[in-house]
């Protein structure tokens, strides 16, 4: 019988250690590279085509202007416009994250503390800045490759971009700070692919299991933890059930367009909508393979799991953390329409670095999927192979209600 090699693991995620934005040449290399370890592990997988807003930044750049002369490196944020080709420059007013009393008239280079949530946006976008500037949240993080929600710009939208916090915190200090700020980037529709296989049940085929995660990544970064090595990790389990006799259907899907506001899995849930109360469960592996660490699973579905991974945990003797609640990963395009899911993923000071080009790989390791193994096929088994499914395909109302919030913050509807 095939064995799970964590050593296997590791080498995948390094293969795919390389910048894998939607629409871009990376994220089609990459989605080569899971369509030939697929086949290898005797897959014929099928790409399921969507199409999704992508864009390219061309131009960031901050030049501080007084009461010093210098350029600040900086972070173009996607989707939040382009200025002219000269940029704009004005006087730099420190608003936190929206607040109020902090808020001056129009034309303003707005300095915030951090990413504002969207009824701080909705105040922000009201003074009709010139530009904004994002801090990072701690000095020893590096520039976020991020975007702005595309369903935000309904509210307004102001050219972005993100600052270390120690060239924020200079700005902050000072007075009369005046910037040119400027930013150009490119939008279009490109085309993506959900890429899936299964092995199907010989008992229940039409009961089906979902193991899934995500290959892409922000723009212009490496994306080792997140999440070259969920992705990797779900290829070794495709690897290894392909010579296993199951009960249920056990299907893998690789999404891409994550990133962008889980665009792969909303297009995957869209497309299957009719198909889905086959699903019984999803597990989604995102963010892993810090190799100092432990490990989390967060359950979005019934409330009989958590107690049983948690007796789980400790019968194998490997920790793990189990809250229930909702996270921004494609899990929760399946939980909308109630499908239930549980979310594992790796704690680790290695993930100080998502987003940024220091998700690099340099501390990641073997050890983070010798401690997971356990507790995933362990828990694999038990929802392929028990004679009835042991928990009920539910998503709870208190969790529903976190569900409904978390896409009106995407700016997107949820459907009831």
């Amino acid at each position: 019988m095939t064995e799970f090699d964590s050593s296997r693991v590791l080498n995948l995620a390094r293969r795919l250690s390389f910048p894998r934005f939607a629409g871009s040449e990376g994220e089609a290399r990459a989605r080569e590279l899971i369509v030939e370890e697929l086949r290898s592990s005797g897959y014929e997988p099928a790409l399921e085509e969507f199409e999704t807003l992508t864009f390219k930044i061309d131009r960031a750049e901050l030049r501080v202007l007084k009461p010093w002369t210098a350029d600040v490196e900086c972070a173009g944020v996607g989707f939040s416009g382009s200025t002219p080709e000269s940029g704009v420059e004005s006087e730099v007013r420190y608003v936190e994250t929206g607040e109020r009393l902090l808020l001056p008239e129009e034309g303003y280079i707005l300095l915030l503390s951090r990413m504002p949530k969207l009824e701080g946006y909705k105040r922000i976008m009201k003074s009709k800045p010139a530009g904004l500037l994002v801090a990072e949240g701690s000095p020893h993080r590096g520039l976020s490759h991020v975007a702005l929600m595309p369903g935000w710009r309904k509210h307004g939208s102001a050219p972005m971009l993100r600052i270390r916090f120690r060239d924020a915190h200079r700005i902050l200090e000072a007075s009369g700070v005046r910037a040119r700020l400027t930013l150009i980037q490119n939008e279009w529709k490109a085309k993506c692919y959900n890429v899936v296989v299964e092995r199907r049940g010989w008992k229940y085929p039409d009961e089906v299991v979902v193991v899934c995660a995500h290959y892409d990544t922000v723009y212009g970064v490496p994306g080792v933890i997140d999440n070259a090595c969920g992705t990797a990790l779900a290829l070794e389990l495709a690897r290894l059930f392909s010579g296993r006799r199951v009960k249920r259907t056990i299907r893998f899907i690789l999404f891409s367009a994550e990133e962008l506001g889980l665009r792969g899995s909303q297009a995957y849930v869209e497309k299957h909508k009719d198909q889905l109360e086959n699903v019984k469960m999803v597990i989604n592996l995102d963010v892993h393979g810090g190799a100092l660490g432990s490990n989390d699973a967060i359950v979005t579905g019934p409330a009989q799991v958590k107690p049983y991974l948690e007796v789980l945990s400790r019968e194998l003797g490997v920790n793990l953390s189990v809250r229930e609640d909702v996270v921004g990963s494609d899990g929760t395009s399946f939980a909308k329409v109630g499908v239930p899911v549980v979310n594992f993923s790796r704690s680790s000071g290695a993930s100080a670095g998502t987003h940024s080009v220091g998700d690099d790989g340099r501390f990641v390791g073997v050890w983070a999927f010798e401690s997971m193994k356990p507790l995933l096929l362990k828990f694999l088994n038990l929802l392929t192979e028990s004679e009835e499914f042991p928990f009920p395909r539910e998503v709870p109302e208190g969790l529903k209600k976190k569900i409904t919030e978390f896409f009106k913050m995407l700016g997107l509807e949820c459907e009831e």
